[in-house]
């Protein structure tokens, strides 16, 4: 309920804060008129963005009490402490670009002055969009000094492109203005809709995978302190060389005679996997795609390449094919025609750049002493990726 209250009185501000970017000079061109509005313009909109900056401080607080109290701030509190004023002072300047056009181009009072503002405009709206993507994202992972600094930083663009605005209406265009077409200029409010949409979008994007990651790095941290205890310190343990022998009793012991130990694939990943159930799996959602394109590598291109590195030991089973060096797995494939699965032990940072990139990529949860990744491949994931996949696996243990 607290999110949808958030998003709707995100959206209202969002609406509100759009009606800066547009002159009220001539509101009865659109089928009804305000007086009121247009009498009063510049103190309703220097209205609006004081309370952008109110409701920024308002959030600054409740932000840092979530991350004292639970060490991270909530999508919702962020986008209410930062988006109004970033978007008031995009539309300050967008008010004023458009007046600084008008009056070079429509009006016809050419003047370099009015040229140089129209263009300085909006040089300020590219660099407050840049910025903006600096302090959206960058607002959940400073801490709470970070946080405060970056609001002051908001609050004084809030400022600093009203004065601007407020400077150029009244000393440089205020003569002209109630004769200035401002027609079309109310489409700039389902345009800053639609670019509010696609920002809540990505947002929401970039926010799982954090998650995912945070989750990932979690579970290496538990598994790196359950291998620490295991670790044993016992007198009279001795590292050896792949080279030498191990002798029991006099009798020297081939290590290659060893069992090579199966790898845990998640029960969704198997090739006896039950169809019945598929609903209920993650094939439901990633696997079934409408169509597949041709497979590059195809399944026995890449075999063959396993084999020729050097030191692979190849294991073959009913439903799959186990790739090891030095004893220990590094890779397992399973064909299925017109596609084929992986599962690789990789690196944790790597393994995430892969999840965010390639949908059907994610974690192998079965392996739960080590870290391993499953992909299906569909003809989807590159050529270059596959090999960089099986490369970066193998090197985990040849080095």
């Amino acid at each position: 309920m607290k999110k949808i209250f958030s998003n709707i009185l995100l959206l209202i501000l969002v609406l509100l804060i759009t009606l800066v970017a547009v002159p009220w000079n001539r509101i009865d061109q659109w089928g009804f008129e305000i007086a009121f509005l247009t009498d009063n313009e510049v103190l309703i909109k220097g209205g609006i963005g004081a309370l952008t900056i109110i409701l920024g401080l308002i959030f600054l607080f409740i932000s840092n009490k979530q991350y004292k109290d639970n060490g991270q701030v909530k999508n919702s509190t962020k986008n209410l402490a930062v988006l109004p004023m970033l978007i008031y002072s995009v539309s300050t300047m967008a008010f004023t670009a458009y007046l600084a056009y008008s009056m070079y181009f429509a009006v016809g009072l050419t003047s370099l002055a009015q040229l140089l503002i129209f263009v300085g405009s909006l040089g300020a709206i590219l660099t407050i969009l840049f910025l903006g993507y600096i302090l959206v994202f960058e607002y959940k992972r400073v801490n709470n000094f970070g946080r405060f600094f970056r609001t002051i930083f908001l609050i004084e663009l809030v400022i600093g492109t009203a004065a601007i605005s407020y400077w150029h209406l009244n000393y440089r265009v205020s003569t002209s203005y109630p004769n200035i077409s401002t027609r079309y200029m109310i489409l700039l409010v389902p345009l800053f809709l639609l670019l509010f949409f696609i920002y809540l979008i990505f947002s929401a994007k970039i926010s799982k995978n954090h998650e995912t990651q945070n989750d990932l790095e979690n579970e290496l941290a538990v598994q790196s302190r359950k291998q620490n205890k295991n670790v044993s310190t016992e007198k009279g343990s001795m590292i050896i060389s792949k080279e030498q022998p191990i002798v029991s009793n006099s009798d020297n012991l081939d290590p290659t005679n060893i069992v090579f130990q199966d790898v845990q694939v998640d029960p969704e990943f198997s090739r006896m996997n039950n169809q019945a159930n598929q609903a209920n799996s993650i094939e439901y959602y990633i696997e079934k795609p409408k169509m597949f394109k041709p497979l590059s590598p195809s399944f026995d291109e890449l075999v063959a390449y396993i084999r020729e590195l050097p030191q692979v030991v190849t294991k073959l089973d009913d439903d799959r094919i186990t790739f090891y060096v030095d004893r220990k797995p590094f890779l397992v494939l399973m064909n299925f025609g017109n596609y084929y699965r992986m599962a690789f032990k990789y690196d944790l940072e790597q393994g995430i750049r892969l999840i965010i990139k390639y949908p059907t990529i994610s974690k192998n949860k079965s392996t739960k002493e080590e870290l391993w990744f499953k992909a299906n491949n569909y003809g989807d994931i590159p050529k270059e990726v596959i090999y960089n996949i099986v490369k970066t696996a193998y090197n985990n243990y040849s080095s």
